[in-house]
């Protein structure tokens, strides 16, 4: 991202200016600071906060002359961006209901123009219109190869291609009926290793995450290893994704604040760097043991799926692993709420009622509130 600084005619009036010689350095940097905190908060009266304040001024429009999206202003410069940290959809939701915004909400993240819907069929029509195709790069997005996947990959050929590919290869019908068995046997031991805890209260997030993790080892990368088992591959590949999550879910100032983008006042580019060649190092030695297996034997993972396509379909090395690695979060996400869902249709049979409504209990705070 950069920064656009329209405000040059500061400058150059400064420049003009005998009060303001050499001999007054303090004086003119004073000056130019309270030039741009004027021109700051004139952004800022605008509903929706700096960001759209400076979007509407450079289109001419006036908040008397069109009707405006309801919305915070949050404070000069940084705008809302107070809301987005600790349950932010909470805050969020909170923010629509006082401002009557529940159809639409505009406000600011520092220089990004942000809407949010309450509404469904809004919600519809947003993700269904070609305007919105594109989605914003975050800079940890970006360093962690998630441009190159199908979830910020930016709309034409190259887009297409992913979801060609995954909708006949990677996640059509066929594909996922033939891990359904892998999936309910993960599943199944999961249950059993809920059951075998003592007490009455146990956190079942450990467990979730790793049967989540095992089913995405053997999805994505043909691996099976059994829920009661340690080993080390399936923790490097938890320290990696756990790592991702963390970096992704990061509100990163230098997305909405350019000109902070060369400080990395939070370390995130820093933590990338650091990431992606664990992430290459582990994806490439897969990909390789996969292209020199002399078995024969197919694992019908999605490695095995990337390297058997031809022609306009095929990808590059890095396209393989930057898809790869994408999938291996998606998978996550979806493996949870299989996993979930499985718990509950057939917990009775092995834990008693008195177990499923801790369970229950727990599942509710967690994903209400985490």
């Amino acid at each position: 991202m950069e920064t656009q600084i329209d405000s040059f005619w500061v400058l150059v009036l400064v420049s003009k200016c005998k009060a303001f010689s050499a001999q007054n350095p303090i004086f003119l940097l004073v000056s130019v600071f309270l030039a741009w905190l004027a021109m700051a908060l004139c952004y800022w009266v605008y509903p929706g906060g700096p960001a759209w304040g400076n979007y509407l001024r450079k289109k001419g429009i006036s908040c008397s002359r069109a009707k405006m999206i309801p919305g915070p202003r949050g404070f000069p410069v940084i705008g809302s961006m107070n809301l987005m940290v600790n349950l932010a959809h909470h805050k969020l939701a909170a923010a629509a209901k006082a401002f009557k915004a529940e159809r639409l909400m505009a406000f600011s993240l520092g220089e990004t123009k942000v809407i949010i819907t309450c509404n469904p069929d809004v919600a519809k029509e947003i993700l269904n219109s070609s305007v919105f195709a594109d989605r914003p790069v975050k800079e940890s997005a970006y360093q962690l190869m998630f441009n190159r996947a199908i979830g910020f990959a930016p709309y034409g050929v190259y887009w297409r291609t992913l979801r060609r590919i995954a909708a006949t290869h990677l996640f059509c019908p066929k594909q996922i009926s033939s891990t359904e068995s892998q999936r309910f046997n993960i599943a199944s031991q999961m249950v059993s290793a809920i059951a075998s805890q003592g007490g009455d209260y146990f956190c079942v997030r450990g467990i979730l995450k790793k049967a989540s993790l095992n089913n995405m080892m053997c999805s994505v990368f043909g691996r099976k290893y059994d829920l009661g088992s340690s080993n080390s591959e399936t923790e490097e590949l938890r320290r990696l994704v756990d790592e991702g999550y963390d970096l992704l879910g990061k509100l990163n100032w230098s997305d909405h604040l350019p000109w902070l983008a060369n400080l990395d006042l939070q370390r995130i580019r820093f933590r990338c760097s650091n990431l992606v060649p664990k992430v290459n190092q582990f994806v490439n030695r897969v990909i390789q043991e996969h292209r020199e297996d002399q078995t024969g034997q197919r694992r019908n993972d999605f490695v095995d799926v990337l390297l058997s396509l031809h022609g306009p379909d095929k990808l590059s090395h890095h396209d393989m692993i930057a898809v790869l690695w994408v999938s291996n979060k998606l998978t996550c996400h979806g493996n949870f709420l299989f996993l979930f869902l499985f718990l509950f249709l057939n917990a009775c049979i092995h834990l008693s009622i008195s177990m499923c409504k801790h369970i229950y209990v727990f599942f509710k705070v967690t994903f209400c509130y985490s």
